[in-house]
């Protein structure tokens, strides 16, 4: 329970960085040309064609820079690891961030499922590591569409 403290304790501590950077706690993409608010709508469409469940989508800021995140759960993939470690459930649904950068781009990102998996693989099955996987894999193909890769 302390180790999951004090992982939301960084999450929620770490700054949005203006530059696009590899950072261990972090995923993220740079979407250039599309606007704020198309891109909420492309990727909710990209997260509900690869069945994940968009559980709600919070606008912090609807004035420019405008930041919102999503709230992402495919509930198969949460059974499998609850099931082993209900711990987890203090991190779900998955949170999906969308910030609009001063040039107009749009930045999505989530934590890196990698660091969790080494903060918390050992209490995890092969098989709910693989769902881990599959999770991350998935939000990040729904961010390729949106960036029409």
């Amino acid at each position: 329970m302390k180790t999951i403290l004090i992982v939301i304790a960084i999450l929620c501590s770490f700054t949005l960085a203006q530059e696009e950077k590899k950072h261990p706690l972090r995923y993220e993409k740079t979407i250039q040309g599309v606007d704020f608010e198309d891109v909420k709508i492309l990727f909710r469409s990209a997260l509900e064609g690869l069945n994940m469940n968009v559980l709600g989508v919070v606008d912090i800021s609807t004035e420019k820079p405008r930041f919102s995140y999503f709230l992402v759960c495919n509930l198969s993939y949460a059974e499998k690891i609850f099931r082993e470690f209900p711990q987890l459930g203090v991190m779900s649904p998955c949170r999906v961030y969308l910030y609009e950068k001063e040039d107009g781009s749009v930045v999505v990102g989530f934590v890196n499922v990698e660091t969790l998996l080494k903060l918390f693989g050992e209490k995890l099955s092969p098989e709910a590591r693989k769902v881990f996987r599959r999770a991350d894999s998935d939000i990040k193909t729904a961010i390729r569409e949106v960036e029409g890769k």
